[in-house]
């Protein structure tokens, strides 16, 4: 599991709190159950009439994934499964992938366009041909990533104009009385709570999310393009060497990926 956000979100809290603690601020002022009632509330509500619960659920579970490293894309993996397919269609012919088809590196959803492209590749599809229909497939997986993250843009665009809301409404209540000036500055001061949510809910939570699915989608692309060459060069009757070198080329965007790179090239 990848702990990274979880300590990116305790340092980022941290320092807020910390920061407010400094200047002499009470913590129990910054909790306010009818302001993170509007923000959080309202900008959910207005997720969901934007985009529906499926996609909703679907940017969650996407976002859950993130964090486990079972889910991550392995390139070296992949070129090392590729490099085999390569190795026996040279020397077996292209028929052989039929058997290779229910390897078990390769059961997870990961790897589907990879099978895509062996199927493609049996029924003796020309290499443009099978490049044409992965790369539509990459698109349209794409498009369906970008959707899921532009919840979390969208939750992050909603959020303050909601806090700024909460606050109209908490001056709307303060101007309404006006008679005791002590009650007064509280209820002040509580009405810019709101805006405080709204502000820390889409800088500290919504925009960091957004911009997690974003890496996790460049370097899924990366993963999937690595697949549509790979097959491709496979179809074109390339050696093993061939292949290896040529996707190794994709390392750089991976963590450590610069070493995977040096290490393919000089093969």
């Amino acid at each position: 599991m990848d702990f990274s956000t979880l300590i990116g979100l305790i340092i980022a809290f941290g320092s807020v709190i910390a920061g407010f603690i400094m200047e002499k601020g009470t913590i129990t002022s910054l909790f306010i159950l009818s302001s993170l009632f509007i923000v959080f509330g309202g900008t959910w509500g207005a997720i969901i009439a934007s985009f529906g619960f499926h996609d909703l659920i679907a940017a969650f579970k996407a976002l859950f994934n993130s964090y486990f490293n079972k889910n991550q894309p392995d390139p070296e993996k992949l070129v090392k499964k590729i490099s085999e397919m390569a190795d026996a269609c040279r020397k077996e012919g292209l028929l052989k992938l039929q058997t290779m088809l229910n390897d078990s590196d390769i059961n997870d959803d990961n790897y589907l366009p990879l099978k895509e492209g062996m199927i493609l590749t049996l029924d003796m599809k020309p290499a443009e041909e099978i490049e044409a229909a992965m790369q539509s497939d990459l698109d349209t997986y794409t498009m369906k990533k970008q959707m899921e993250i532009e919840i979390f843009q969208s939750a992050g665009g909603f959020s303050p104009t909601l806090g700024i809301i909460g606050t109209v409404m908490g001056l709307v209540q303060v101007l309404g009385n006006m008679t005791d000036a002590s009650e007064l500055t509280k209820a002040i001061s509580s009405a810019f709570i709101a805006t405080l949510y709204g502000i820390c809910f889409a800088n500290l939570l919504y925009f960091p999310a957004a911009n997690r699915l974003k890496t996790i989608l460049k370097r899924q692309t990366v993963f999937r393009e690595m697949m549509v060459e790979g097959i491709c060069l496979i179809a074109s009757g390339k050696s093993s060497r061939d292949v290896e070198n040529q996707l190794s080329l994709y390392y750089h965007v991976f963590p450590g990926g610069e070493k995977k790179y040096k290490d393919g090239i000089n093969n």
